[in-house]
């Protein structure tokens, strides 16, 4: 079975897509909660991670959402997403500045 992460953010209400910062100056530090999506496909299968939610890590922190664009981006791989029962709700903390990017998965839960 391989391993597959996509972001792709969406509220219940509308689609809400996250957008990388126009220069390195820029900074978010957010908060996305989603959910663990098995997806097969023919003999194989990948794990796929949907994000419903997105906001502030904390209360100083940046994190800007807009509804006009999207990122995608590939989540490190974690065993414990991978062994993760479909449905399985997942955190992670979302930081990009300075031209780079880096997911932190803070926890998954059933």
């Amino acid at each position: 079975m391989s391993a597959h992460y996509t972001l792709i953010a969406a509220s219940i209400a509308a689609t809400m897509l996250l957008v990388m910062p126009a220069s390195a100056e820029s900074e978010h530090d957010c908060l996305l909660q989603g959910t663990v999506q098995k997806v097969e496909e023919g003999s194989s299968s990948r794990t796929e991670v949907k994000f419903h939610s997105i906001g502030q890590y904390d209360e100083s922190s940046k994190c800007r959402v807009r509804r006009d664009r999207k990122m995608e981006f590939k989540l490190p791989d974690d065993s414990r997403i991978k062994d993760a029962p479909d449905g399985s709700e997942v955190k992670y903390r979302y930081r990009s500045g300075g031209g780079e990017d880096q997911a932190e998965l803070i926890s998954v839960g059933t």
